[in-house]
């Protein structure tokens, strides 16, 4: 959580890739949600 948390304060964007046949993972809501909370705008593919 902290390491994730602390890279977001060095980006200024977040690209975030989901694999179509897992779907979408708990890390990857999880860095969704906390990148969202950091006023950062995810662009998903």
């Amino acid at each position: 959580g902290s390491e994730v948390e602390r890279i977001l304060t060095m980006v200024e964007g977040v690209l975030l890739l989901v694999d179509a046949s897992e779907g979408p993972l708990p890390q990857t809501r999880f860095v969704l949600k906390k990148s969202i909370e950091g006023n950062k705008r995810p662009i998903v593919l």
